[in-house]
């Protein structure tokens, strides 16, 4: 059943086919919006836009890299033809596909200045090309999404960790820019997420930073993240928001 909190509404998910872009598609979905929905995996997003469609809701998939141009004009040109307009944007890009995580000093700058455009510059290509049109209909809603490392620092993982770092900046700055014409745009710092190549050792580490003690849940980020996307957040701009379990909390008497 839907809650309606979204009926109306016209959502563009990136990185949508699995983890916490597909939680928060759900949510959007049970909310009652319309999604257009990227995912590299072409199979993969079928699969995710299908079960999302049992939902009653509009759901369009456009496969794709977002770090090419043509594949993030195609998402906005997609959702302008079918929808007229981008009322919501998850921009949930990140990571380092294929390139294993170096310390700055092993790392070439091409490979750095790659990772760092994952992280950081195909979230500002996309932003940049809905933000028009939300500015133009006084209305919008945007989270992009970054990591505790951006805080923390990630040995063997500093180009990951500076081009997530960079969203803060791009976040507040544009907040300021767009947040008369009733557009909000907040930052999502992720923490301990479920991941299938972490290690036993490496997930006990983490749960132990974390005062909850256990790894977070797909659907517990996609609430919060959906939260920030609604009208219940209408007076959040320029934010972030640690959905971490509270690891970026110390724990000083350990």
């Amino acid at each position: 059943m839907s809650d309606a909190r979204f009926e109306g509404r016209v959502a563009l998910i990136t990185g949508g086919g699995r983890g916490i872009g597909r939680a928060v598609a759900a949510e959007l979905a049970a909310g009652g919006a319309a999604l257009v929905v990227n995912d590299l995996d072409a199979s993969r997003l079928a699969a995710t836009c299908d079960e999302l469609r049992t939902l009653g809701v509009s759901v369009t998939a456009v496969p794709g890299d977002v770090m090419d141009p043509a594949c993030v004009a195609s998402m906005v040109d997609t959702a302008v033809r079918e929808h007229g307009r981008v009322d919501l944007l998850l921009n949930n890009v990140g990571g380092s596909p294929g390139i294993p995580f170096a310390e700055f000093l092993a790392t070439p700058m091409e490979v750095f200045r790659k990772i760092v455009e994952l992280n950081f510059v195909t979230q500002a290509s996309v932003l940049h090309a809905v933000l028009g049109g939300m500015v133009e209909r006084r209305y919008g809603r945007v989270v992009c999404v970054s990591s505790i490392s951006a805080v923390l620092g990630q040995e063997a993982g500093s180009a990951y960790a500076a081009g997530k770092a960079a969203l803060h900046g791009l976040v507040t700055s544009v907040a300021k820019e767009v947040g008369r014409f009733g557009v909000n745009v907040n930052l999502v710092v992720l923490g301990n997420p479920p991941h299938p190549s972490r290690t036993e050792a490496r997930q006990e580490y983490l749960n132990r930073l974390s005062h909850l003690d256990r790894v977070g849940r797909f659907e517990e980020f996609g609430k919060a993240i959906a939260f920030l996307l609604s009208d219940d957040a209408s007076y959040i701009s320029g934010a972030t928001l640690a959905i971490d379990g509270g690891l970026l909390v110390p724990r000083l008497n350990e």
